[in-house]
């Protein structure tokens, strides 16, 4: 029954898939704002920038925070042994790194936090923006709790501390539609300030056109197909509006497509897909973004009259806070289709509370700690326990990847979102053997060169470097930049410098602000001994971004071998100031020290590195050198 009940959503979310969508006139319009829409629109924009959505990305001030800056408790990392701890100056807030070696600090980094991410409902999340680069930072206020921690994937060996590149996908479902600069990963021109009017009613150039020029429609008789209307729409185009960003999971963009195309009353599936594993009981175990998809397992919505369906907006007013709307609006809600007597006849009694408390039970999610969220699967107490399938009593056993936008992925896709989940989400083997079998099924249907990308991708993640080469000698180019990436990435870690180079290099220009990309550009340089281009190419790296360890690191090295020894060490010193466990830092930097008879400084770098890993031979050998 339950794999029944997800078919059922799949495809509903298929289903009316362009047509209905086909005649609106601004899906290639330019976005103009809340302030142009406020100018028509005050009232609706004056509570909606109020609502949860519309606080979702705010500048960093202390009147904008939900969290506790007052005395807050600092976080410890234990598997990294590294503090975090929140600091208001003034209204600026601030987040410090520091370690600690018996009542001495040993490191302390303090970074300016510039966006809280989040309404304060839940949580508030920070990023750091350095030149126009978006950086998600280690600290996240969990509202229900009342405490700080560490954000959601950052625990052990996962914590890449003020590194974490903020996407274009991360940001659309946080913000209103940011202007990223081409050829970046994570730098942007124009950042809004909250989810605005134009992320569910599509862009509004064409309609402040309209409106301008005497061009308006009488709504209460026709539509206005210069501006979407969500309530006139399709149920299913209506749910797409909302599953863009309520519908969690490995993301899969469909062939030369991006989020940033999707735009109100088109069908979702012309643009993404996302995967997502079921559970042998995935009735009880969900992710924090889930709404639409446990909607839809509802005996509520599957027999909600067609005159009369139950969507997101039949409880949810997105132009109001939470807040105002009060426990009556929502058990309203419930009472337009299931009239008071009869609830009163079937709880034999008068109904006092709330229908949300018992039907729509709290919960905690899958992915995120310390938060509390409304279940949205509907249903009578207690009718989700049921018999857990299989051998496994907490029902976590994987049972397959559900697609759930489109009801009909190719083997390429679902192949794409066991790799995409695998490196998002979890690092077990069998997401890659699983890809693995989709890929080589896509590839008999078609050809190698149709897959090379995926397939490239799945031995990098592996770490197959070999496979890499070996694919890449049977294709004219590479088909993107990532590829091409990888590509010259595996020809370095296989000892073959000269043929990485034109792949980096190409990587670099069809990426031109992707820094990883010149990063590793600029390792090419040195490995076929070109370090004036290595050291100009790092000197572009931190001319755009200065906060960048593995940058300091790397030129540091470039400066070893230009025997600049002066520039090599405050380069290498710069990037521990950074990162302190960066590994090639304190090896280049404990060699610099060795070789300049500095044994003393040398010394605890060698015994650090020693902690850090003791397999490493060359470490050993480095210790026993400055003993």
């Amino acid at each position: 029954m339950r794999l029944a009940f997800y078919t059922l959503a799949f495809l509903l979310a298929g289903c009316n898939s362009a047509v209905p969508g086909a005649q609106y006139l601004n899906f290639d319009a330019e976005y103009v704002g809340i302030e142009t829409c406020a100018t028509c629109h005050p009232d609706k924009a004056a509570t909606f920038e109020q609502a949860q959505m519309g606080r979702s990305w705010e500048a960093a001030t202390l009147a904008n925070s939900a969290a506790d800056f007052d005395n807050p408790a600092p976080v410890h990392d234990e598997y990294n042994n590294l503090y975090y701890q929140a600091l208001a100056r003034g209204d600026s807030l601030f987040i410090m790194e520091y370690r600690l070696a018996g009542r001495d600090t040993v490191h302390k980094r303090v970074e300016k936090i510039d966006y809280i991410v989040g309404s304060g409902h839940h949580t508030n999340s920070h990023i750091m923006d350095v030149g126009g680069y978006l950086y998600q930072m280690p600290m996240t206020w969990y509202a229900q709790d009342g405490r700080w921690d560490l954000p959601p994937g950052f625990k052990g060996h996962n914590n890449i501390r003020f590194d974490r590149p903020i996407v274009v996908k991360c940001i659309t479902c946080h913000n209103g539609m940011p202007k990223i600069i081409e050829g970046s990963y994570n730098k942007y021109d124009a950042v809004p300030h909250g989810i605005d009017c134009e992320r569910c009613h599509g862009a509004g150039s064409v309609h402040v056109e309209a409106m301008r020029s005497g061009g308006a429609v009488d709504v209460s008789t026709e539509i206005d197909y210069t501006i979407v209307n969500p309530a006139k729409l399709p149920v299913s185009l209506q749910f797409n509006i909302c599953q863009g960003c309520h519908v969690q999971g490995a993301a899969v963009s469909k062939e030369g497509k991006t989020f940033a195309d999707f735009r109100p009353g088109m069908s979702l599936v012309s643009v993404e897909n996302v995967f997502w594993p079921r559970f042998a009981d995935s009735l009880r175990q969900f992710t924090m973004a889930s709404h639409p998809d446990r909607l839809t397992l509802s005996e509520c919505f599957k027999q909600a009259a067609p005159e009369r369906p139950l969507t997101c907006v039949t409880c949810h007013d997105p132009h109001l806070p939470i807040e105002a709307l009060g426990q009556d609006h929502y058990n309203a809600a419930c009472l337009s289709c299931h009239e008071s007597a009869n609830v009163e006849n079937l709880h034999t009694g008068s109904v006092t509370g709330s229908c949300v408390t018992c039907h729509m039970p709290e919960s905690g999610s899958s992915d995120i700690p310390h938060v509390r969220i409304t279940d949205h699967f509907i249903r009578t107490p207690d009718s989700s326990r049921g018999t857990v399938l299989g051998s496994d009593p907490t029902g976590k056993r994987f049972v397959r990847m559900a697609s759930l936008i489109d009801p009909s992925p190719t083997e390429k896709e679902i192949a794409q979102g066991y790799l995409t989940y695998y490196e998002e989400v979890t690092d077990h083997p069998g997401f890659l053997d699983s890809a693995a079998v989709y890929l080589r099924a896509a590839q008999a249907k078609s050809s190698l060169s149709a897959v090379a990308a995926p397939l490239i991708r799945m031995h990098y993640l592996g770490e197959d470097y070999a496979a890499i080469t070996r694919i890449a000698r049977t294709l004219d180019e590479a088909p993107d930049a990532w590829t091409a990436y990888r590509i010259g990435d595996a020809y370095l870690k296989t000892a073959s410098p000269g043929a990485a180079l034109s792949y980096l290099q190409e990587a670099v220009r069809l990426s031109p602000a992707h820094l990883r990309f010149k990063l590793r550009l600029a390792s090419a340089y040195v490995h076929n001994g070109r370090l004036t281009e290595a050291d100009a190419l790092l000197n572009e790296v931190l001319a755009a971004n200065p906060k960048l360890a593995d940058a300091y690191s790397d030129r540091g090295y470039v400066h070893v071998l230009l025997r600049d020894f002066a520039q090599a060490e405050a380069d290498l010193l710069a990037a521990l100031a950074l990162s302190p466990d960066l590994e090639p830092a304190l090896a280049n930097l404990a060699s610099l020290y060795f070789n300049t008879e500095r044994i003393d400084e040398a010394r605890p770098l060698a015994e650090r590195l020693m902690e850090l890993d003791r397999s490493n031979l060359q470490y050993h050998q480095l210790w026993q050198l400055v003993q």
